[in-house]
């Protein structure tokens, strides 16, 4: 389910960067509260320039950050200092592609930030378990379909220390729209 093409009306995001487009499904009939923060920040321009401030190849690729834009800021769509609460389907995991939220290891502390699961066997170990509480695992509301070369050519840039990269990975800007 979760790697199928999207059909026909299936709400897409289209991630605009430096070295091309990446396109996703979204997940928005299982993951209702995530996919609503993350349409609405992007449809308010909050993603518009913001780097990918940390690069872990063979891990994942992150960034969203629109207020420090260094992984320290960035708040949920309900305005500053807001988040937004854990969302998990067991149908959803942590496969290559996977678009999925950062957090802090509080339960309720999404916000902006996410990331994109790099290599071919996936970070299953960031899955929800089955039997975890609120905060375990992180949430995954996306699915690409399209752009691997594009994930792979970020994930493969030169970091420095904290993993950020040494030259700009950026968001330029990221459509929603419909398939």
């Amino acid at each position: 389910m979760q790697k199928e093409m999207p059909q026909k009306g299936d709400l897409i995001a289209v991630i605009k960067t430096n070295q091309g487009e990446m396109h996703f499904r979204l997940f928005d009939q299982l993951i209702t509260e995530g996919v609503k923060n993350f349409t609405e920040l992007a449809r308010a321009g909050k993603y518009k320039d913001v780097p990918f401030h940390r690069i872990i190849k063979d891990f994942m690729i992150q960034g969203g950050d629109f207020t420090n834009k260094n992984g320290t800021g960035g708040h949920s769509h309900k305005g500053p200092g807001t988040t937004i609460g854990d969302q998990y389907h067991p149908d959803l995991s942590h496969v290559r592609g996977a678009l999925s939220y950062a957090k802090t290891s509080l339960p309720n502390s999404i916000g902006s930030q996410f990331f994109i699961v790099h290599p071919a066997k996936g970070v299953p170990f960031l899955d929800h378990p089955a039997d975890g509480g609120p905060a375990e695992g992180y949430t995954v509301f996306g699915q690409m379909y399209q752009g691997f070369e594009v994930l792979d050519a970020i994930a493969g840039t030169k970091t420095k220390a904290n993993d950020n990269p040494v030259e700009p990975m950026t968001i330029t800007d990221i459509e929603i729209g419909n398939f």
